[in-house]
C-alpha cells in the first residue's frame, strides 16, 4: 500500500474532466466482462446542453490522487424531487470508481458527503448515478459475465470499501435471466387462456410516430410506477433525450402497448442488448463507426426487458403476462435467444412471481446503500 498523501478535489478544470470520464477506461482495462460505453458519450453526459438531467439537478464531482495519479473518482447529487417525494434531506453518491484501498474510499466519499451536507443532505443513497431512472446500485451477487445494455459493473471489492465507509443496505434489485425457448408454467398458460383477449388490444409502437408514441409511452411510465419506492416521475426532456440515444438500435416489435376500450392499460419494452457490439469498440466510435454500429444491431441476439408496467385500474386482470408473453414471441421471431429481465426490487414479490412462472432465473444482486450523516 502506497504511503503517499491522497488529495481530493473538485473537477473543475476541462483536464480534470477528461480525468474524470476516462478512468474507468485505466480501471477495467484488461477485464474481461466490463463493457466500455462511447468515449463521446460518456463525456457529453456531462454536458447541459446534452443532458437535461443536469438542469433538473445539483451536482458536484471529484477526484482522488496519489501524486499525479488519478486513483478514485465520485459523484455527489441532489434530487429535490426524490428528496420531496420519498426521502427528505436526502441525496446520491455515485459514479464512483475506487482503486482497492480503504484510506483512498475514506477520503473521496468523504469529500461528496461534505459536500451534500453543506446543500442540507442528513441521508445518502448510492451508488445512484445522477437519477433512479439511471444506473442504480452495487453488484454484489453475479460476477463473472458482462452487463447488460444500461446496468452496474464493478469490482467484488466495492461492497467492502463502502461497508467501511459507514454505507449499509438499503434494498436490492434482482436482474433475472430468460431463455426464451423455456416453456412457460402451467399457471401463465391458464391466465393466458382465461383472459379476455377481445377485450385486450396489444399492438407494438409504430416508428412513423416516435415522438407520439413516446408521450404515450412517458405518461404510461409515470402512472404505472408512481408508487414504486425511489421513483420520481420522468420528464419529457429527460425522457426524450434517453429516447433518442435508443433510436438508433430499438426495434418497435419489443415495444408493446396494451389498449382496453381504446385506453393504454398497459405496456412492455424490450431494447436489444448493444452491449453485445460496443464491447468490440473499445469506446470508440472511431473507426467503428454508426454505419457499423447499425449494421450489427439486427444481429444481436440478446436484450434486456427494461420496463413492464400496467396502470393500477387495470391491475389484476392478466394483462402483465399477456405483454410479457407477446414480448416473448416478438423476440424470438426477431432471432432474440434470450434476455435479461431487470431491476426488480426484492420486495416486489408480484412481478418477481411473473418472472418465475416464464421461466426467468435469478441472475445478479444490485445493493442499494445508505448512510446518515
Amino acid at each position: 500500500m502506497s504511503t503517499t498523501a491522497v488529495t481530493v478535489t473538485k473537477v473543475r478544470s476541462v483536464l480534470d474532466h477528461h480525468a474524470f470520464c476516462d478512468l474507468p477506461y485505466a480501471f477495467y482495462r484488461g477485464d474481461p466482462h466490463w463493457v466500455p460505453p462511447l468515449k463521446y458519450a460518456e463525456r457529453r453526459r456531462w454536458s447541459v446542453r446534452h443532458n437535461p438531467t443536469l438542469a433538473h439537478r445539483w451536482v458536484e464531482r471529484f477526484l482522488a490522487r496519489r501524486g499525479r495519479e488519478v486513483v478514485a473518482r465520485v459523484a455527489a447529487t441532489v434530487d429535490e424531487s426524490f428528496a420531496a417525494r420519498w426521502e427528505p434531506r436526502s441525496g446520491f453518491f455515485g459514479f464512483l470508481e475506487c482503486i482497492d484501498d480503504h484510506a483512498v474510499a475514506d477520503a473521496i466519499l468523504r469529500h461528496a458527503e461534505l459536500a451534500l451536507q453543506a446543500r442540507g443532505v442528513t441521508h445518502v443513497f448510492g451508488p445512484v448515478n445522477l437519477t433512479m431512472h439511471d444506473e442504480v446500485g452495487l453488484l454484489v451477487e453475479g460476477f463473472g459475465s458482462r452487463p447488460m445494455l444500461l446496468s452496474p459493473y464493478n469490482p467484488p471489492w466495492y461492497e467492502t470499501l463502502l461497508s467501511g465507509a459507514g454505507y449499509e443496505q438499503r434494498m436490492d434489485y434482482h436482474s433475472f435471466s430468460w431463455d426464451l425457448d423455456r416453456p412457460m408454467s402451467p399457471a401463465v398458460q391458464r391466465i393466458l387462456h382465461r383472459i379476455d383477449q377481445g377485450s385486450v388490444q396489444l399492438r407494438h409502437s409504430d416508428p412513423r410516430h416516435f415522438v407520439e408514441e413516446g408521450r404515450t409511452l412517458l405518461d404510461a411510465y409515470n402512472a404505472s410506477f408512481a408508487d414504486v419506492w425511489g421513483y420520481v416521475p420522468l420528464r419529457w426532456d429527460e425522457y426524450l433525450h434517453r429516447a433518442r440515444d435508443f433510436r438508433r438500435f430499438y426495434r418497435p416489435e419489443l415495444a408493446v402497448f396494451a389498449e382496453v376500450d381504446g385506453r393504454v392499460a398497459g405496456f412492455a419494452l424490450a431494447l436489444p442488448d448493444i452491449n453485445e457490439v460496443l464491447a468490440t469498440a473499445r469506446g470508440r466510435l472511431l473507426p467503428f463507426g454508426w454505419l457499423r454500429l447499425a449494421r450489427a444491431v439486427p444481429h444481436i441476439r440478446s436484450a434486456r426487458f427494461i420496463l413492464l408496467g400496467v396502470l393500477p385500474q387495470f391491475a389484476g386482470r392478466g394483462i402483465a403476462a399477456l405483454l410479457a408473453y407477446q414480448v416473448a414471441t416478438a423476440a424470438r421471431a426477431s432471432g432474440i435467444e434470450s434476455a435479461e429481465l431487470s431491476l426488480v426490487q426484492s420486495s416486489n414479490e408480484r412481478v418477481r412471481h411473473i418472472i418465475s412462472a416464464f421461466g426467468g432465473r435469478p441472475a445478479k444482486t444490485y445493493r442499494l446503500l445508505h448512510k446518515c450523516l
